[in-house]
């Protein structure tokens, strides 16, 4: 699987929101002004990150710079290999699962030699 990427899919929070409830999704935030780049890993569930605010790339199992912009949404399917790029202003982002988690299983990331 590969990360898809979908601009200007939603227009502002309400837009994002209102897309989660559309899809059934149990939403959560991320916000921060400044992370390092995570390594490449994958999660054993399908994570849509709504880009509220802010400019974030995401890196797919090749290391090719996703980048999105306000309004965008990403999709990373189940056991797909990613991380999330650096950042180094004002991000804010909705993220959508399918399924409630438990804080001890919520957005577990998985080392790549566990995908074999």
């Amino acid at each position: 699987m590969s990360l898809i990427t979908e601009k200007r899919h939603f227009v502002g929070l309400d837009g994002a929101l209102g897309d989660i409830r559309d899809k059934g999704l149990f939403p959560t935030t991320y916000a921060t002004d400044q992370a390092t780049a995570a390594n490449l890993h994958w999660h054993s569930e399908d994570v849509l990150a709504y880009l509220i605010q802010g400019n974030a790339y995401f890196l797919d199992g090749e290391g090719k710079e996703h980048w999105l912009e306000a309004g965008d949404l990403m999709t990373v399917p189940a056991r797909t290999l990613h991380a999330e790029g650096d950042i180094n202003e004002p991000v804010i982002m909705l993220i959508g699962l399918k399924e409630a988690l438990p804080m001890d299983r919520f957005l577990l990331t998985r080392d790549p030699a566990e995908l074999g």
